[in-house]
């Protein structure tokens, strides 16, 4: 299934905030048609109640994500901030993790979920294409490390 798109990474994003770093993903999924007007206030309201930070081989990472109502069509962003922005580990309130990739998942299902985060924890255990794709600048590079994710 199609769910990367290279108007979905955005790199060097000016955040300095988790809320921020939401909000600019946010934007640009609903003007690119992925998402509905109430996706932003329903992420941003979700990660405070069950955030969703992790720690991958010695990188942190978020994936920020809702339920599937306001989903228009599937994605999976990237976005890598300029400085690494903090967000709270999975299944705490209260221990930070600097995320230095933020990957959003707008999926339509519970099933795609949960495929999708199978597929996000291996690549949290493969530190060299982690680094690859925090310090890569080329869109469609990062698009190639992660076809895997579009994988049936």
């Amino acid at each position: 299934m199609k769910v990367l798109d290279e108007a979905l990474i955005q790199l060097d994003v000016d955040a300095a905030t988790a809320d921020e770093a939401i909000l600019h993903m946010a934007d640009t999924l609903y003007r690119l048609g992925y998402v509905k007007e109430d996706y932003a206030k329903r992420v941003l309201t979700r990660e405070k109640e069950y955030p969703t930070g992790l720690i991958g081989q010695g990188l942190g990472i978020a994936i920020p994500h809702t339920d599937p109502e306001c989903v228009i069509k599937p994605a999976v962003c990237v976005l890598i901030p300029k400085e690494p922005v903090k967000f709270m580990m999975m299944g705490t309130k209260d221990e930070p993790v600097m995320a230095e990739i933020i990957l959003p998942l707008v999926v339509k299902d519970s099933r795609m979920q949960i495929n999708m985060l199978k597929k996000i924890m291996e690549l949290l255990k493969d530190t060299e294409k982690l680094d690859k794709i925090r310090e890569c600048k080329d869109k469609k590079e990062i698009l190639r490390m992660l076809a895997f994710l579009e994988e049936e």
